[in-house]
């Protein structure tokens, strides 16, 4: 039930706004929110295999495999851990309520998490969006809430725990795949009339398993394809089974170590300034440099292995030993480079056109879903598996600018976007004012 201003303490009425907020904060939530869609566009137009292999859309030479390229050494990984940074940040920002009670702050966290993971199952599953992050935010947000009262050195000790219990997690899977995959081999090479041992029987099922896990077998593909065309139901029933998956097994094996680790290093840096653009232009400077000069080639290198080893699960994304220090570094990268940005005053007009879209994140994010799955999804225009990667990239531009200018247009005259006051009403149990004065 929502309160009236005069029921809640003078300090927490109302959500910052305005010249409150950090620009450089939202300018960097912004390109994060835009570049995040870099990869998703992948699993909205293609099987969801292509997250993780080119050859499931035959982006494997010419201009395909040059975008693919791109995505994977200038973007995977690192849009989305920043953007996991910025929300431990926000956390900060948000208990940043001098004066208030503590407990009804604590109340107010609690229930602004609980509603995120609301609007995560909304986007997951009435949505139909597989690749929804909004959940697996608000499971690690009620974790986070225990470590904000650490120093930035604590937290940074913290973050660096679960990263590396991350990257262990990649390091085991890589090797079992490897092993396996030659099992498998071995097993394949076997001359005409020679049987396999159980041993090897079990590999190949296992083999067989993992493929159809990950979205790399064909009959799987073809089964998503079919569905993915069909109405709402038969798209329903798909993506809710594989969202079922990652939001139990996926979420407790990686994606909320994945989250978690992010956060906590977004807090230290916020404790540290990093964000607000205020540290020197040589720590900005050197932060750009550091970050892109270990990501890129890291990147680079483990791209390219993937395409030596003819494309092995081994070398996917998500399996490599080196993926967390190559999109942090990469993540670091940006940070430096869009704070430097920020900092000089350059580009001003696009600073605020990018603070606008990060400003309303949470709309943009869930009209990326509404967008796509439209073009897409046979509930809508139906060009799913339809088209290459050129063609989705244009979209992804169109995409772009059409956001840019509706945050534009909407933020001239409102105070949040739609998804942000209803988020924020429900927080502070009161209707917050939407129209900006004199609007």
């Amino acid at each position: 039930m929502l309160r009236s201003m005069s029921e809640l303490s003078p300090t927490i009425q109302a959500p910052v706004s305005g010249k409150a907020r950090i620009q450089s904060i939202d300018t960097l939530r912004g390109v994060a929110l835009l570049g995040i869609l870099v990869i998703n566009i992948l699993a909205f137009a293609q099987p969801f295999g292509a997250l993780s292999d080119p050859r499931v859309d035959g982006a494997t030479e010419g201009l395909n495999f040059a975008l693919f390229a791109g995505a994977e050494i200038f973007v995977e990984g690192g849009m989305r851990a920043i953007f996991s940074m910025l929300f431990g940040a926000g956390l900060l920002i948000f208990m940043n309520k001098p004066g208030a009670d503590p407990g009804e702050v604590r109340g107010m966290y609690y229930r602004r998490t609980g509603l995120l993971i609301l609007f995560g199952l909304f986007n997951a599953y009435a949505l139909l969006w597989v690749g929804d992050i909004l959940f697996i935010y608000g499971v690690a947000g009620l974790l986070l809430f225990l470590f904000r009262g650490l120093s930035a050195r604590a937290l940074l000790f913290w973050a660096i725990g679960v990263l590396l219990f991350t990257t262990l997690i990649h390091v085991g899977v890589h090797y079992t795949l490897r092993y396996l995959g030659e099992a498998v081999a071995e097993a394949q090479a076997l001359a005409p009339g020679v049987e396999m041992s159980e041993q090897q029987r079990e590999a190949v099922q296992t083999w067989d398993a993992m493929l159809a896990d990950q979205g790399l077998s064909e009959a799987g593909q073809a089964e998503e394809i079919e569905a993915r065309r069909s109405g709402y139901l038969d798209n329903f029933v798909f993506s809710a089974g594989l969202t079922i998956y990652l939001q139990t097994v996926g979420l407790l094996v990686l994606g909320l170590w994945d989250a978690l680790g992010m956060m906590l290093l977004g807090m230290a840096l916020m404790k540290w300034r990093v964000f607000d653009a205020s540290r020197g232009t040589r720590f900005y400077l050197l932060l750009m440099l550091l970050g892109f000069g270990i990501g890129l080639p890291l990147n680079a290198w483990e791209t390219m292995t993937f395409v030596d080893s003819g494309y092995q699960p081994h070398w996917q994304s998500f399996n490599r030993p080196t993926y967390d220090l190559g999109r942090l570094s990469l993540a670091l990268g940006y940070v430096g480079l869009v704070m430097l940005i920020c900092r000089s005053g350059a580009l001003s007009r696009l600073q605020a056109a990018l603070a606008n879209v990060g400003q309303m994140a949470l709309t943009n994010y869930l009209m990326q879903t509404v967008l796509c799955n439209f073009v897409f999804l046979g509930i809508g225009l139906g060009q799913f598996a339809a088209w290459e990667r050129p063609g989705m990239y244009l979209f992804v531009l169109g995409v772009w600018l059409f956001q840019i200018v509706f945050s534009l247009i909407w933020l001239s005259r409102y105070r949040f976007g739609p998804c942000e006051w209803l988020w924020r009403s429900l927080t502070y149990r009161r209707r917050q004012p939407m129209l900006k004065a004199g609007a």
